[in-house]
């Protein structure tokens, strides 16, 4: 369960920083610094990016969900969590691309029925 949780807090970030939803991602799309030749930024690339944002937003979601019950039962730090924050990560990473392809393909098929209809 607490899995699945991750997941889904995973995505709303990932979520809320791609759509503007943040006054982060906003800053983030400021910050004119690390210029590609096409003229974009490293954060407007990342933002733009369900994988690559989801795999910040998993860490960020492992430590907003599990992290509190290692500091509750004062768990001890060591190396060994490394595995699994990256394994949060990269599960994560995958999910919110895969879930934010299908509410592409969603809004897509949406659009098309809807132009369909007012032919």
């Amino acid at each position: 369960m607490e899995f699945a949780l991750l997941l889904l807090v995973a995505y709303a970030i990932q979520f809320g920083l791609a759509n503007d939803k943040t006054p982060l991602s906003q800053w983030l799309r400021d910050r004119k610094f690390w210029l590609d030749d096409e003229g974009h930024t490293f954060f407007t690339r990342l933002l733009s990016c369900p994988f690559c944002l989801g795999f910040h937003a998993g860490y960020i979601a492992w430590a907003l969900v599990v992290l509190p019950s290692y500091i509750a039962n004062a768990l001890p730090w060591s190396w060994s969590i490394a595995p699994e924050v990256v394994g949060y990560a990269l599960a994560s990473s995958a999910s919110c691309y895969l879930i934010d392809t299908f509410a592409q393909w969603l809004e897509d098929a949406s659009a098309a029925a809807r132009a369909g209809l007012d032919d």
